[in-house]
């Protein structure tokens, strides 16, 4: 072997492992950590699940927010500083904000105006769709998908990988409104 093939080989494994621990370091900081928020589990967890940040975008939390004295039919209202710190959370930790993450699909074909539920975005209506077919519904009925952890075991964590669901597992309605 000549000086060149040696310069050469050294450069292409050193190129290979550089590029290679960057990768790691890379996917090791994008990797989702649901940070938890103890006065938001405690506040929003009291009548359902405390929604990871990052299931919804900031415009849509910022939605929730302004609307507690009719959140979904119920009055929600928190004090000036529990809004505040909430609200703050949220803005941290909302869709879209990091980079690419599992959650990020949801932000795919959003409305100018996002939703304030995240059973109406057009991405968590796609990768549901599959669901409906198997039950052979023709529309969801009200409220079917809102119970993410019929499905989703893990969904307090924000874990919601198709990995982790089983077979049988899911919402308990009566048949379907064909």
């Amino acid at each position: 072997m000549n000086n060149t093939q040696t310069l050469l080989g050294t450069l292409i494994l050193g190129s290979i492992l550089t590029f290679g621990f960057y990768g790691v370091f890379v996917n090791a900081q994008d990797s989702e950590t649901y940070v938890k928020d103890d006065l938001y589990i405690e506040e929003c967890g009291a009548c359902h699940l405390a929604y990871a940040p990052a299931l919804m975008p900031h415009q849509s939390w910022v939605g929730i927010m302004q609307g507690l004295e009719d959140h979904f039919g119920e009055n929600a209202e928190l004090d000036a500083e529990g809004s505040a710190h909430i609200s703050k959370y949220l803005a941290q930790y909302a869709l879209g904000t990091g980079g690419p993450s599992t959650m990020s699909q949801l932000a795919r074909n959003l409305p100018q105006n996002a939703p304030l539920r995240v059973t109406e975005f057009p991405a968590f209506l796609d990768a549901h769709d599959v669901v409906k077919q198997q039950l052979e519904m023709q529309e969801w009925p009200d409220g079917f998908l809102s119970p993410c952890r019929d499905c989703h075991h893990q969904a307090a964590d924000a874990r919601f990988e198709k990995e982790l669901l089983h077979p049988g597992y899911g919402p308990s309605f009566p048949s379907s409104p064909n």
